[in-house]
């Protein structure tokens, strides 16, 4: 099916169809590419990696300077978008992330088709697969949006407009066990492992090293010679005792 042009696309929109909200420039018309739209970020939501919160921020057109949220490696947090879709029954949309997010090693999970009569903002998690932090400003341009023309279904039927708020809401009902690291949950097992065999070879080299600190071998060694000299000493001299005569020395006492 064909793909809609700048030119469609900025009627669309000022019709009031595809992007409610869109952003505009000059003359007050909406900024629009070649054949997409560029999607913006609404509304962040993450967890706080001290005491596991859940924050959010939100964009504010009012203000000339916006939050900026960092995402670092292997953490993953929820975009929401600030313009809303609204498509009627013959158009259908296809969301991909920009090409820059690739090139910062950032992965769009959820992106993808969006069927004829959705209305409302689109959710997208985001994860940071390199090894540096990434910073997304709220504002931001993180999405794109490609509109075809489809045939329009005779039992079509719109969808419920869905909400910012809303769609925050259903977001945080999923977030607690989606913000985990997924990587520490795909390898905790041999993470457990490794920090088992770790602190194990650890606590060993520490026992060695007070042996060989406070016990040389050596020293022990010699030691242990020493003592057995002398038993081996005091043995002889007591074989060599004339025990008879002692005795009759202390017998003879006894009878003082």
């Amino acid at each position: 099916m064909p793909i809609l042009n700048r030119l469609k696309i900025r009627e669309g929109i000022n019709a009031g169809d595809l992007i409610l909200g869109a952003f505009v420039g000059e003359g007050n018309e909406p900024i629009v590419e070649a054949a997409s739209y560029d999607l913006r970020a609404g509304i962040v939501l993450w967890r706080d990696r001290d005491n596991g919160d859940l924050l959010h921020c939100h964009f504010d057109e009012t203000q000339s300077t916006q939050p900026v949220v960092t995402l670092n490696p292997g953490q993953m947090i929820f975009v929401i978008t600030q313009e809303e879709l609204k498509l009627g029954p013959g158009v259908s949309g296809t969301v991909y992330s920009r090409n820059k997010l690739q090139k910062e090693n950032v992965l769009a999970l959820n992106a993808g088709h969006v069927d004829p009569g959705y209305q409302g903002p689109i959710l997208i998690r985001l994860i940071n697969l390199g090894a540096q932090p990434w910073a997304i400003t709220m504002g931001q341009a993180v999405f794109t949006v490609v509109f075809h023309t489809v045939d329009i279904d005779p039992n079509f039927k719109p969808f419920d407009r869905r909400t910012k708020s809303e769609t925050l809401e259903a977001a945080k009902k999923t977030a607690l066990s989606a913000f985990s690291n997924p990587f520490h949950d795909l390898y905790k097992a041999e993470i457990a492992r490794q920090l088992h065999e770790h602190y194990s070879t650890a606590e060993s080299n520490i026992r060695s090293a007070l042996r060989e600190e406070f016990f040389p071998r050596k020293e022990l060694t010699l030691l242990l010679l020493e003592i057995g000299a002398a038993i081996v000493g005091v043995l002889f001299v007591l074989s060599r005792v004339p025990w008879d005569k002692v005795w009759s020395w202390i017998k003879w006492l006894l009878h003082l």
